[in-house]
């Protein structure tokens, strides 16, 4: 788990999440907190007696950034797990969630599983797509249907044998923040792996707000010109490194103007 400055969501992340059922223990990454994190980690730990692992760092992280600094210490340690769980804080998870997400694991040999999420109202926010891989056009995959097995996942609450997450390795370093974990989906495939998401939702985890970025049509081309090279945005080195790496140079050179065009339009 990476996280920065939600002090108050990551403590019910964790409350929700920890499980006496199951042995777990933690690697967190606080990107330089200035409201307290680091204490709540540390009490948390403390009260449940588990081992946390709490690193450090300066704010510049981001998300992708701060999970491989996680995963790399996963990957170093001489102790192997069964299972290592990507989480995102911001997900408040829903009872014995983790231990069904094993059992699914364990009836699904070679198979990840991955967590589908909803929001406060029961409406899916995040879970995992079937992709064109002509076009690169993703289709969500929900949890009613009956084949959910897919191309890339969400990994706000991510499972996978620790065999499979010891040959996959941790994310990719082009990435800063955001499409990080639908590369690492196709690393996953690309070792022969399978990915499955969950017949039902594991927690609850609002939707990021569009508002102020530059998906935002309420702001002007400019402003989302500039929210979209920002790290938290659609960076286009990073956008044309993901299309090119995973659907081929014609897909990454088409959808690397889309975006342009999008914002020109007034979409």
């Amino acid at each position: 788990m990476t996280c920065c400055n939600r002090a108050d969501k990551t403590k019910k992340c964790l409350e929700s999440l920890d499980s006496d059922a199951i042995d777990m223990n933690y690697i967190v990454v606080d990107d330089g907190s200035s409201d307290g994190t680091s204490e709540v980690l540390r009490s948390f730990a403390e009260e449940k007696h588990r081992e946390m692992e709490l690193l450090n760092g300066d704010g510049k992280l981001f998300w992708s950034g701060g999970m491989r600094c996680a995963m790399n210490v996963a990957l170093g340690r001489e102790k192997e797990t069964d299972y290592v769980l990507l989480v995102n804080d911001d997900v408040e998870f829903y009872e014995a969630t983790v231990e069904r997400m094993v059992t699914m694991a364990v009836l699904n040999p070679g198979y990840c599983i991955s967590g589908a999420t909803c929001d406060k109202n029961g409406k899916r926010t995040y879970g995992a797509v079937r992709y064109d891989f002509r076009h690169a056009k993703p289709t969500n995959i929900e949890i009613e249907d009956e084949d959910r097995d897919c191309d890339a996942a969400n990994m706000n609450a991510f499972l996978m044998p620790y065999h499979i997450f010891k040959g996959a390795g941790k994310f990719d370093e082009h990435y800063n923040h955001a499409m990080a974990d639908y590369d690492y989906s196709f690393t996953i495939k690309r070792l022969g792996y399978k990915i499955m998401l969950t017949d039902y939702y594991v927690g609850k985890c609002e939707s990021n707000e569009i508002s102020g970025t530059w998906k935002d049509n309420t702001l002007s081309r400019a402003n989302r010109v500039r929210l979209k090279e920002t790290p938290k945005g659609l960076p286009y080195k990073e956008w044309y490194y993901y299309l090119k790496k995973n659907f081929g140079l014609r897909c990454a050179v088409w959808h690397s103007i889309t975006p342009y065009i999008r914002i020109f339009i007034g979409k």
